[in-house]
């Protein structure tokens, strides 16, 4: 099931896996638990839940046509898309007790290429889901509680916007809400309901959030104008992560942020489409992936190229992300770090 490669060393202490599959994907898009040992998977719109213990087990199809994938803190809620008896994709919420439920639409919502939309993100207890609805021809962030249903979020007057991720504590959904009248997305945050352009009319988006909705990380441009990783914290502002290379042209994303404030994301190659997955952490700045892996002790194997880095459990103690090789080999790979959540050596 997993080819395991462990260093030897007391002082090498990253153990990293190379995971077979369990369908060929035309995508895989992955999140983890808090402490890693759980985690969602969408291969290509098959959904799994994945332990070491009991590997994948299969959930079921997805939405077709979206990626989305989402898991609580503890590993017990699954969140993405899925085809409701109407025909049309919905809004989904799989536990264990419940197997798979539809979440509904707001009010206002509306099927736009048989979809109602999709779910992408849970609370840590998985009271609140979060996500994006159509209301035709736009689409709209939602949250849905099993006491209020699925309310929107709100949208610009023509535009769109779209609720990606939560915090594990529920306090703040992170995201986009388009401008009405240029059509670009710009990071947004929603605290208490109240919609919040926390980096002002700044083209780009929020993509992660801590557990305590307190570190934000996504993409804005930074001086050069291009689109950059940033970290955000209400006492330091914006912070620009830069790309791998230097190229005043590059670009680069961040996804992921653990509680420690460990970054993660791919630094962006716009001319040949080529990313590279980095770590970022205050202290360290942004990194190379692989190098920092293999700096604390993770043996990867020769000819495997670490594709993309998906996500960070919220403890900092486990990465996942896609791999290939030159046969056209393929899947998952998972570094858990044993309490090395910062790899700062």
């Amino acid at each position: 099931m997993a080819l395991v490669c462990v260093a030897a060393s007391a002082e090498a202490q990253v153990k990293f896996e190379l995971i077979a599959s369990p369908v060929a994907p035309t995508w895989v898009n992955l999140a983890l638990s808090k402490n890693g040992k759980a985690m969602a998977a969408n291969y290509g719109g098959e959904i799994f839940r994945w332990t070491a213990t009991g590997g994948f087990v299969d959930l079921g199809t997805s939405d077709l046509f979206n990626s989305s994938i989402g898991i609580s803190a503890d590993g017990n809620t699954i969140v993405t898309g899925r085809t409701g008896d109407d025909g049309n994709a919905n809004p989904a919420m799989w536990q264990q007790a419940t197997g798979w439920i539809n979440l509904g639409h707001p009010a206002e919502g509306c099927t736009l290429d048989e979809s109602w939309g999709d779910a992408w993100s849970v609370s840590g207890d998985g009271s609140i889901v979060v996500g994006l609805a159509w209301y035709c021809p736009g689409a709209e962030g939602f949250k849905w509680t099993q006491q209020g249903g699925m309310v929107g979020l709100g949208h610009p007057a023509n535009a769109s916007s779209r609720a990606t991720n939560i915090s594990a504590d529920g306090s703040t959904i992170v995201g986009f809400y388009e401008d009405p009248t240029q059509g670009f997305r710009r990071p947004v945050r929603w605290i208490n309901g109240a919609t919040d352009l926390f980096l002002g009319d700044v083209p780009g988006e929020a993509i992660g959030v801590s557990t305590d909705g307190k570190q934000i990380v996504g993409q804005a441009p930074d001086s050069t104008g291009n689109g950059r990783a940033f970290y955000y914290t209400d006492a330091a502002g914006l912070v620009p992560l830069g790309v791998l290379t230097g190229n005043t042209t590059d670009q680069s994303v961040a996804i992921g942020v653990s509680d420690a404030g460990v970054v993660i994301g791919a630094s962006i190659n716009p001319f040949t489409w080529t990313s590279q997955p980095f770590i970022w952490s205050q202290k360290t700045g942004m990194r190379w992936l692989r190098a920092a892996l293999v700096r604390n002790g993770a043996v990867i194997p020769s000819g495997t190229v670490l594709s993309g880095i998906l996500a960070i459990s919220a403890d900092g103690s486990t990465l996942v992300g896609s791999w290939y090789d030159a046969s056209f080999n393929q899947g998952v790979w998972m570094a858990n770090l044993h309490g090395k959540s910062s790899l700062l050596k």
